[in-house]
């Protein structure tokens, strides 16, 4: 096992091989590098490596959208509506 100060250290790429790559979870993780899993999850969150989320990029892209939405006439909203409605299984909002 390797001491404690190295997780500290991993890099991202090492980190999402263990996770993606080698299906690792943070339990395991936590066990190889003597750290909490809260500690592993916090890693991943601070490294993008959690399931679903956004890199910054994304998210900016997905502002920027929103934004340019604003601006549309409200028959073109009424569509984006019912695509995103197709999408998150007929919810309505």
């Amino acid at each position: 096992m390797l001491p404690y100060s190295t997780f500290s250290l991993i890099p991202r790429e090492e980190l999402r091989h263990l996770i993606y790559d080698l299906g690792k979870s943070d339990a395991e993780i936590a066990q190889l590098y003597r750290v909490s899993t809260n500690v592993v999850n916090q890693r991943r969150r601070l490294m993008n490596l959690m399931d679903g989320q956004m890199t910054a990029e994304q998210l900016a892209n997905r502002v920027r959208l929103a934004e340019e939405i604003k601006h549309l006439p409200p028959e073109a909203v009424e569509q984006i509506q019912e695509i995103v409605l197709q999408y998150r299984g007929n919810v309505a909002y």
